[in-house]
């Protein structure tokens, strides 16, 4: 299954980069997250608690890895999700450009996904993942607004990108859990994991 979008954040590009990095941020933007922990360079483990429609999934162990990392232009991150109901399993890539003193993220995650959760179907499989991605993202922003706020920063107004359907959610939530792939991965990972 393929994820793929964009967003805009009224931020600096090396803001925003920075954010996608902290594993604070990560455990606030992950939907039904228990814990994230740094397990090493650039690796994170931790547990969720997720559904999928009528199917209750359970808790999900989950483990992120960032790599080929280019500060503050983007990232790539391996990712894996496994419970009683199935397992997600995949690669997304980050990239991020500044334009007039925002960032316009782009992602692209390629999930591979197995077990009970696979049988509710590929629309749902969107719709969630669509879904998990706009409240990890829109996480990630509120996160971002804070702080930008904290350090005396006038925040921006965030211009969601048009790749993003308005009204597909509307949570707060974490984006690039590690990097986006904890949106991407892990925000289709909650929903779907």
């Amino acid at each position: 299954m393929i994820v793929d979008g964009r967003y805009t954040f009224a931020a600096p590009r090396e803001t925003v980069y920075a954010l996608l990095q902290d594993p604070e941020v990560l455990v606030k933007a992950l939907p039904g997250a228990q814990a994230l922990e740094r397990t090493g360079d650039d690796q994170f483990e931790g547990v969720m608690t997720v559904g999928v429609g009528p199917v209750t999934a359970g808790e999900f162990s989950l483990a992120v890895e960032l790599h080929d990392k280019h500060p503050p232009e983007g990232f790539s991150m391996r990712m894996e999700s496994k419970g009683a109901m199935g397992f997600v399993k995949g690669a997304a890539t980050i990239v991020l450009t500044e334009e007039a003193g925002e960032t316009i993220m782009v992602y692209n995650a390629d999930l591979k996904i197995g077990g009970k959760i696979a049988s509710v179907g590929q629309r749902l499989l969107d719709s969630v993942s669509k879904a998990m991605t706009k409240q990890g993202l829109e996480a990630v922003n509120d996160e971002l607004q804070l702080r930008l706020e904290a350090a005396d920063t006038p925040p921006h107004p965030v211009h969601p990108s048009p790749s993003i359907p308005k009204g597909v959610g509307s949570f707060p939530v974490w984006i690039a859990a590690l990097s986006v792939i904890t949106v991407l991965l892990v925000g289709v990972c909650r929903g779907i994991g």
